[in-house]
């Protein structure tokens, strides 16, 4: 058994096998900080997205309102409907960040690649049912 888990490390050695990086979790929180306009600066180790994305259903704005607060602005093409939320809770890992935002039973998550800034996916969820899973680009 041994020589074989050895012959398989060398093959993999030899044929460049790269294993995944295993990225940070996300963590954010907020530090006093009495030269900052609030008193209080955020610490947070995954990457902020602000910006608009839209698709032929969506136009969604996020951003980062106050520190450790974001705010979501959705609406719907096809009929004007609209809703913002300030709150945000950060979630995921530092190459795929989530921002969650809560409006009572709904919760709206998005999700970024750090590779790709450009593309968000937004995901609505009732309680535990994902309603609504697309793709939206700047």
């Amino acid at each position: 058994m041994r020589k074989i888990l050895t012959a398989l490390a060398t093959t993999s050695l030899l044929l460049g096998v790269i294993q995944p990086v295993q990225a940070d979790p996300c963590r954010a929180y907020v530090v006093n900080a009495p030269n900052a306009p609030n008193g209080y600066r955020e610490v947070n180790n995954c990457p902020i997205i602000n910006g608009t994305f839209v698709n032929s259903d969506w136009n969604v704005e996020i951003g980062r309102y106050e520190p450790l607060t974001y705010y979501y602005r959705g609406t719907s093409r096809s009929d004007g409907s609209s809703i913002e939320i300030v709150d945000g809770n950060v979630k995921g890992t530092t190459n795929r960040p989530q921002y969650f935002f809560y409006n009572g039973d709904f919760a709206y998550v998005v999700t970024f690649q750090n590779s790709d800034p450009n593309t968000i996916r937004l995901e609505i969820y009732q309680g535990q049912r994902r309603i609504l899973n697309q793709l939206l680009y700047r």
